[in-house]
């Protein structure tokens, strides 16, 4: 992309203002990474990212025993040591947005709060895309862009929380069934006092969801840090059980990059002559689905660490018997390779997103399914694939059952 003299002065402002605001480095760290990154063929932001992501492991062990109000600053300490360690002076974006909304909460009347959070973080994360577009266009290098976007859906989320706790008509029981449920999940999910600053830093730096997701609501953080379900010795096998699955899942996806990654690259096999289209297109299937595997591997990975700290519980069934974890699920990876229509796809894919456009901006909007897509493109960032893709996913998601694909 071409460099304007302007812009170029601008982007040098911020990083300096991060660099000036962040008060702490790891710079030995990054050097011993940097060796590592030699040895193993791994770039160094890819390596760091991974090693925190196996690191939450232990640490979320050491989490669930802690006390109550201890587990808010662990939470919020480790998961800014390490944002600095990944981002470097890049997560202090992430400290601006999450102080300003608590702000904004605390002091703007709770009807108007919500739609203005919603507002400036969205502002905030535009700029933010734009800015990757700038330095980064079309790169893959690690930045804060991608757990700024999991922090936009954390931070609106809890303002919609805060405002609804106030909310005097989800005391009523609508007649329409579907609006019934609508007011059933709002209740659920209100805050009805708003939380200390360290609980909500906590929350929103939760050390196994941060860089990764998935992005869970402040309910389910405050759940699982107050109850004490945890100390059930049938409870802890099951945790136990179905974190290790998850790592084993995120560990195979891993393996399966390692292992095709380099005889599956996409803009290779974009550059080569096959003997017929269908081998063609098998070879792009193929380039896809390791590529996807990059995101299953992340997704799987830390939701493991974060059912491990005691996220993500379903609840016992009658007969006592611990449904499930898969409460902070990001993707069904099934049920996305084997979806049959644009709605299979993506309500498999990006669980954590979709829920958040469905209660925080399709049912906010009068059930526009217009305004969600619009506010889905503009989280994602300003890359054309983004729009044609929603634009193309609209007809097929105006009616409740899309066609099938085949």
């Amino acid at each position: 992309m071409q460099h304007i003299p302007m812009l170029d002065a601008a982007v040098q402002v911020v990083d300096a203002a991060a660099v000036a605001l962040c008060p702490f480095t790891f710079e030995y760290l990054h050097g011993q990474v940097a060796a590592l990154s030699e040895a193993v063929g791994f770039a160094p932001d890819q390596l760091r990212y991974c090693l925190s992501l196996f690191a939450a492991y232990p640490l979320a062990l050491l989490f669930r025993v802690l006390p109550s109000g201890v587990k808010h600053w662990f939470s919020f300490v480790v998961g800014v040591l390490m944002a600095q360690f990944v981002l470097g002076s890049q997560w202090i974006h992430s400290f601006i947005t999450s102080t300003i909304t608590y702000a904004v909460v605390a002091t703007v009347p709770a009807k108007y709060a919500p739609q203005l959070v919603f507002g400036l973080n969205m502002v905030y994360m535009s700029a933010s895309h734009l800015y990757r577009i700038y330095v980064d266009y079309l790169g893959w290098s690690l930045d804060f862009t991608g757990p700024q976007m999991l922090l936009v859906i954390k931070l609106t989320s809890f303002a919609y929380n805060v405002s609804d706790g106030t909310d005097p008509k989800l005391a009523t029981a609508p007649t329409n069934p579907q609006l019934a449920k609508v007011y059933a999940t709002r209740r659920h999910l209100a805050i009805s006092t708003l939380p200390s600053l360290i609980e909500f830093y906590g929350y929103a730096y939760c050390f196994t969801t941060f860089l990764a997701g998935p992005a869970f609501e402040y309910r389910e953080y405050i759940d699982a840090v107050t109850k004490r379900y945890l100390q059930n010795t049938s409870t802890w096998k099951s945790c136990l059980g179905s974190a290790l699955t998850k790592l084993v899942v995120g560990l195979t996806c891993m393996a399966a990059m390692a292992t095709f990654g380099a005889s599956f690259n996409l803009h290779k096999i974009l550059h080569t002559t096959f003997p017929s289209v269908v081998h063609q297109w098998g070879a792009v299937y193929m380039a896809l689905l390791i590529t996807r595997c990059k995101y299953y591997f992340a997704w799987k990975v830390a939701e493991g660490s974060t059912v491990l700290s005691g996220f993500g519980f379903e609840g016992f069934s009658k007969d006592g018997h611990v449904k499930g974890w898969n409460g902070v699920s990001n993707v069904d990876i099934l049920g996305f390779e084997m979806g049959q229509s644009i709605r299979d796809l993506s309500r498999a894919w990006n669980q954590g997103t979709q829920a958040w456009l469905q209660r925080y901006v399709y049912e906010r909007m009068n059930n526009s399914l217009l305004a969600t897509y619009f506010v889905s493109a503009i989280w994602h960032g300003f890359y054309p694939g983004y729009y044609l893709f929603f634009l193309s996913g609209t007809p097929t998601s105006v009616s409740t059952s899309s066609p099938r694909l085949v």
